[in-house]
């Protein structure tokens, strides 16, 4: 594939409120102090996926790249997962539709185990596939992953990663759905029945959800809440790192928030505690958001509002007029899909919350405790991050999806 013109995006050392966001972090263990730079680095494209087109882009789910340099990417409506190799050249396509060995009918979260297996979370079929990188070979599959549920025998979980020892992870989300058990199972078999399970952490998602009440029928609207506090979830693709990121805990005038990092290999863990400077929301960019929200206009059509300023109104009384926005993006259920990344080195990349989409901004916490700062265009969509390799979904004129590859410039280089 032949070098795209290269564009380097240059960025400022202005300072925002919560592009200060990493002022400082004190990691647990050592006490150290990590101080953020000055200057922000800049993000240099480098090449993009060359995407046939039989196999159209949609909306990437996720996209994990092989030590090799290889990619492996999770399209929203494209059936099995696309191989590509170093250069970005399409390859081919693991699993097809289906519900036989090596199909999968709902995939949803994918990672590597070792080198020459490519795990397939598949949401409908509660199971795990594996197959063979190099060649797209299915290597059977995990689960079904059950746990003892209280009064109510074993429940099917739904599988949510595996890592790097092997066990796998789901999440027991609780009759309430408050609080999230991260459980994580041992030896898993394709039919292997009554797994011992052992807590890996559990999560505080009381924020996540916003409950607004209709005006008929006497039910309510369930919406994501994205200025939600709660807890949320990051695994590493190659599954050595898991981090839990903790609600901000007001400390004064300034909020924190806890990064808990588990080295499953090395059976070690410590914490960062980040403290930031909170971003004021406006009132225009909590209007903006609940104007946009397709849900509302769907009631209004079903009758349930009856306009859709009835049902604007209604979502902005059930918010509470928050005041800040959340120190991390988090669009997922509370468990992080997007806005956190971690590469197989244990470096952290958080993206900041602004729902205004006037900025993009995201703050680095590298394994030695190094902190830096990017600031990218707002269409750009970071996937996945190897080394000083980045990894973007943006869009075309027409809306079609691309991924760019960019490579980290360190500032003053």
């Amino acid at each position: 594939m032949g070098r795209l013109v290269i564009a380097e995006w240059r960025l400022s050392s202005r300072r925002s409120g919560l592009g200060a966001l990493f002022l400082a972090a004190v990691t647990t263990l050592s006490a150290g102090v990590l101080t953020a730079q000055a200057t922000r680095d800049a993000l240099v494209l480098e090449s993009a996926l060359t995407v046939p087109d039989s196999v159209p882009l949609t909306f990437v789910q996720q996209l994990v790249p092989g030590a090799d340099g290889s990619v492996f990417l999770l399209d929203a409506r494209t059936d099995g997962v696309l191989a590509f190799d170093s250069h970005g050249v399409f390859q081919r396509r693991l699993g097809r539709r289906g519900e036989g060995p090596g199909e999968l009918l709902s995939p949803w979260r994918l990672g590597l185990l070792g080198q020459d297996t490519l795990w397939v979370a598949d949401a409908r079929r509660r199971r795990i596939n594996l197959y063979d990188t190099s060649t797209g070979a299915s290597l059977g599959d995990l689960g079904p992953v059950t746990a003892e549920a209280s009064g109510a025998g074993r429940q099917l979980l739904r599988p949510f990663a595996v890592l790097a020892d092997h066990s796998v992870v789901a999440i027991d989300w609780g009759t309430e759905e408050k609080l999230a058990n991260v459980l994580t199972f041992q030896s898993m078999g394709r039919e292997k029945n009554g797994q011992e399970s052992l807590s890996l952490s559990v999560l505080d998602l009381q924020d996540r959800l916003l409950a607004v009440p209709v005006p008929a029928g006497g039910g309510g609207l369930q919406l994501r809440n994205p200025f939600s506090h709660s807890d949320m979830l990051a695994i590493e693709p190659s599954g050595r790192h898991v981090i839990v990121i903790r609600r901000p805990r007001p400390d004064g005038s300034r909020a924190i928030f806890t990064v808990e990092r588990h080295n499953v290999l090395e059976g070690s863990k410590d914490a960062i505690s980040v403290p930031y400077l909170p971003r004021r929301l406006e009132a225009k960019d909590l209007r903006a958001w609940a104007e946009e929200l397709g849900a509302v206009q769907r009631m209004v059509e079903m009758g349930v509002f009856p306009s859709r300023a009835a049902g604007v109104a209604a979502v902005l009384g059930a918010l509470d007029e928050p005041e800040y926005y959340p120190p991390v993006r988090n669009r997922g259920r509370g468990i992080v899909e997007e806005g956190v990344l971690i590469d197989s080195g244990g470096s952290m990349w958080f993206g900041v919350a602004d729902i205004s989409r006037r900025t993009n901004e995201w703050a680095v916490v590298s394994s030695d405790g190094q902190v830096s700062r990017f600031s990218v265009p707002v269409h750009a969509r970071l996937l996945a991050v190897q080394g000083d390799r980045v990894w973007a979904e943006v869009r075309d004129g027409f809306g079609v999806p691309l991924v760019h590859v960019f490579r980290v410039h360190p500032s003053g280089s």
